[in-house]
């Protein structure tokens, strides 16, 4: 029968089966393909393991036998189908052995998926020419993560997403400690990956109109900024003294907590805290008062402080651009935004929008592996941000490392390729629905491919994310520039074709001198 690819054969069930492969090269894993039900018509199914048997056994292999009579036996695992309410329903009755199993149409397929026709386009599903569109609202309001080991796609990934809601004026806050993004202002000017637009249908696209970048005093990069972030210093709490001071003896974190107490019924100032340290009589207070002068000269502080309301503006992403700033700065900024932040969205003063956190294990570390002032409201805006229009996107190479809480809050996880078994580990307890057969998979996913789990999908899917429309600015530098790499390669390839010819000359006259000479 046309269009068939296999039949069912041995025990089935209503949630799985196995088929023999008809067509070996037409299958593979992950792919969708589709039953007839006596019962509920047809049914959407994805292969999950092909294995292939032979009559071959030890002695054949010995003696150097071929094998013959090759099987192809695939597993299936059911996923559905749509009833006439568009609820994904799972059959009541087997499948029966013997029946034909098809190549599942696209239309089919997105439909069992779950899949929209609008929506953020990330890319395409696996092996098929089906645009994955995530549904907005979802993604934003109910928070999204991306988790991969280094070099697999995550902030390439990330900006994808980004340039789909810069699409639709979507409020953004990039937090970005390696001034990554910025980049984007620009179009994609790659050759490769221009050459590969067609394929996902788009074309090149810069968003200078839509970002701004801001940096705070203390960077070496002002001159490419479009503006600076000044902090209001009214009432810094002890902690985020001790943060940004690195101070470790507990006496002087004492007089630090005793300095702020005494302050405790009005509004003060670094100075403040300064006087009041300075009238302590205390030996210690004389090394803390250098660490709190060098909080001054930071700059970081300014009675002039930046306005809140302009980090987040409709249509525009915010990029906070931190490289060459200390992570301990880093962390108070995210702190002092995030709050202020949180506290004008709660007042509805600014519009609903997204706060992207790079790097996330520096902010929200997961217990044991650090601790960060930013962490109290991270953990705040996860838990209640979606009942005030405020998401977060959360991107870190170290799954491991972020608050698992936080992670498990996201309504939307996009995973590529990770390894480490402790971030292994990390993903199986904060995502939801995840097998061991899909767990096996995020450590096989080559760079550019994601699984994407969410609610909105009825189960995981892999994903090819689509190019870039603007200019990825986290690409790894190399140390050896293409060129001189392409032609070293070719020295390589040349040098290592002539030691084969030398080898089978050799080999040629060894020949001839053992049929000459014997031997």
């Amino acid at each position: 029968m046309k269009g068939v690819v296999g039949r069912i054969y041995g025990n089935a069930s209503s949630t799985e089966f196995n088929f023999v492969v008809l067509e070996p090269r037409e299958v593979k894993r992950t792919d969708y393909v589709k039953v007839w039900n006596d019962v509920d018509g047809w049914v959407v199914a994805q292969v999950l393991d092909i294995k292939a048997t032979a009559e071959f056994n030890e002695d054949d292999a010995l003696n150097g036998k071929t094998a013959t009579k090759e099987v192809y036996i695939a597993k299936a695992i059911v996923i559905g189908r749509r009833d006439e309410n568009g609820l994904l329903k799972v059959p009541k009755t087997p499948f029966v052995p013997g029946e034909n199993v098809f190549k599942a149409d696209n239309e089919l397929i997105m439909e069992a998926l779950g899949l929209e026709d609008d929506g953020i386009y990330i890319g395409l599903l696996e092996d098929h020419n089906i645009k994955v569109k995530l549904d907005l609202n979802p993604l934003v309001q109910k928070h999204c993560c991306i988790l991969a080991k280094t070099g697999s796609g995550k902030s390439y990934t990330a900006g994808v997403i980004i340039e789909e809601l810069l699409e639709r004026d979507v409020p953004l806050l990039i937090i970005d400690p390696h001034g990554e993004y910025a980049s984007m202002k620009d179009k994609n000017d790659d050759a490769d990956e221009i050459e590969k637009m067609e394929i996902f249908g788009i074309k090149p696209k810069g968003y200078g109109d839509k970002i701004r970048v801001y940096v705070p005093p203390n960077s070496p990069f002002l001159d490419r900024a479009d503006g600076i972030l000044k902090l209001e210093g009214l009432n810094l709490t002890a902690e985020e003294i001790i943060e940004l001071t690195g101070i470790t003896n507990s006496t002087s974190q004492a007089l630090i907590y005793q300095a702020i107490k005494n302050l405790k019924d009005r509004n003060y100032s670094i100075e403040d805290i300064i006087e009041e340290v300075e009238n302590i009589k205390h030996n210690a207070k004389w090394g803390l008062l250098g660490h709190l002068e060098k909080i001054i000269e930071s700059g970081l502080f300014d009675k002039d402080p930046t306005p809140m309301n302009i980090l987040l503006q409709k249509g525009k992403a915010i990029v906070l651009d931190m490289r060459g700033i200390p992570p301990e700065h880093q962390d108070l900024i995210v702190s002092r935004v995030c709050n202020q932040l949180f506290e004008l969205r709660k007042r509805e003063e600014v519009p609903p929008g997204m706060i992207v956190i790079e790097e996330a294990h520096n902010f929200i570390p997961e217990r044991g592996y650090g601790k960060a002032v930013s962490t109290p409201i991270l953990r705040t805006i996860a838990s209640e941000g979606r009942k005030f229009g405020l998401g977060l996107m959360v991107i870190s190479q170290r799954p491991a490392r972020v608050d698992k809480n936080v992670i498990s809050q996201c309504n939307t996880q996009i995973i590529l390729r990770v390894t480490n078994p402790n971030d292994v580990n990390a993903i199986k307890k904060g995502v939801e629905g995840l097998t061991a057969e899909m767990v096996d998979e995020v450590k096989r996913l080559p760079p550019g491919t994601a699984m994407v789990v969410s609610p909105e999908l009825e189960k995981p899917i892999i994903v090819k994310v689509r190019i870039r429309k603007s200019r990825h600015g986290g690409a790894s530098i190399s140390i050896v520039k293409d060129k001189e790499r392409k032609e070293k390669s070719k020295k390589v390839k040349k040098a290592k074709g002539e030691q084969k010819r030398e080898v089978k000359d050799r080999v040629k006259k060894d020949s001839f001198f053992k049929k000459l000479f014997g031997g």
